[in-house]
């Protein structure tokens, strides 16, 4: 992998240093429990402690303006205290959204509260099925769940001999982009374990990374758009990303749904990704892809709720990661490193999985959870949208990337 060059070090170093502040700031500013309490110091507080808050406002007060109109501290006071108090709203209501939110997502049910079965992990009584489960994102869940459930990995690839050694580990090997042989599989897993409570839904395949560019299509150095364009994939490409990214999702939750609705409890995830959130040049096919994890896992949670008996009982997650180590990336990390992105190890998502289903808890998991910020994208001016994509250069200036799994 190609070393960035001493600039892009130094570009990456400013870029951190401006940042942490920016972050941190931008953290005190939306914390209610922060804006909160420095409100009520600054309004209610014990006058010595109000005291020994305003003192630098007011030595820092020029002394030929402290005369001015009487009042220059009191006005500088008097708009921190105006600026508190919309900080602390904001982030009051923010917070109370949040909690309404969890509610929805627990079925609308206080933690603790819904009528479901009990959750047993003791290495036994559990069945987590793992598609993909031989590298990347599945291989590190396979870790993290043996010992506390059976593990079952449904993949095209042969099981590493690592995931051989673990405890009630059991191996299918299965290609997931031939939908008619996957129903077999699956009568092959609950003839043998019983019906599985956990799906995970995670195996998925990128990009070709190798292709001859289509005679319509411009030269492309940015980092978005390192795949195909639409005139340059083919049929057989297209409908086996779809297969295995998407369609495959289908067919399992058919087969192991109704198991869960009889048992009173399950959960299933779908590994999505940040492509979920823009369709990016070159990669249309994928996030096509991944916008329709995203779809399925809202309709799913809808239909739960609204047309299944005990539907409630199953929880459902989507899962949003950015660049991570995996197969996906593999041949653009010199890219990437150009853009200054490290990727992270998919052990971080793998954990984070992992959390949920043993907490139960439906919702989305942005990874790193600094990514959630980016989801808005769509609901940006479409404008906005081109220059951030880098469809219209508006100024000299590098436009911003977005990340993608």
């Amino acid at each position: 992998m190609a070393e960035p060059t001493p600039i892009k070090k130094a570009t990456n170093a400013v870029r951190t240093t401006i940042g942490l502040p920016i972050a941190l700031t931008k953290y005190i500013a939306n914390e209610p429990l922060i804006t909160g309490p420095l409100l009520w110091a600054l309004t209610r507080g014990p006058p010595d402690l109000r005291e020994r808050l305003l003192s630098p406002l007011r030595n820092n007060t020029p002394s030929r303006l402290k005369n001015h109109l009487g009042a220059t501290s009191d006005v500088r006071v008097a708009k921190i205290v105006t600026a508190l108090k919309v900080l602390f709203a904001l982030g009051a209501v923010k917070r109370v959204n949040q909690a309404l939110n969890k509610l929805a997502l627990n079925a609308w049910y206080l933690p603790g509260m819904k009528p479901m079965a009990r959750w047993r992990w003791d290495g036994k009584s559990e069945v987590v099925v793992i598609t993909g489960g031989c590298s990347g994102f599945g291989y590190e869940m396979v870790k993290e769940f043996a010992g506390k459930a059976k593990v079952v990995v449904v993949d095209i690839s042969d099981l590493p001999a690592e995931l051989e050694k673990l405890p009630e580990v059991y191996y299918y090997k299965c290609d997931l982009s031939d939908l008619n042989a996957i129903g077999g599989v699956c009568t092959q897993i609950k003839n043998r374990l019983g019906n599985p409570t956990v799906l995970i839904n995670n195996a998925g395949i990128g990009r070709e990374k190798t292709f001859t560019q289509h005679r319509h299509t411009k030269s492309n150095k940015s980092l978005i758009g390192s795949g195909k364009t639409i005139l340059e994939t083919s049929t057989d490409a297209v409908q086996r990303i779809m297969a295995v990214n998407l369609s495959s999702h289908f067919v399992l939750i058919r087969e192991f749904l109704p198991g869960m609705l009889d048992a009173k409890k399950g959960h299933i995830v779908g590994i999505a990704s940040m492509a979920s959130f823009v369709a990016a040049p070159g990669l249309v096919d994928y996030c096509v892809t991944k916008v329709g994890v995203l779809a399925l896992t809202e309709g799913l949670r809808n239909e739960l709720l609204s047309k299944y008996e005990n539907g409630f009982t199953v929880a459902t997650t989507s899962v949003h990661p950015s660049w991570h180590a995996t197969g996906i990336i593999k041949g653009f990390e010199s890219k990437l490193a150009e853009h200054g992105i490290v990727a992270d190890p998919p052990s971080n998502v793998a954990k984070a999985v992992v959390e949920q289903v043993l907490a139960h808890r439906s919702g989305q998991i942005f990874m790193p959870r600094s990514a959630e910020s980016q989801s808005g994208t769509r609901r940006l001016p479409i404008w906005v949208q081109d220059v951030l994509l880098g469809n219209v250069q508006l100024n000299p200036f590098k436009t911003k990337q977005f990340t993608f799994r």
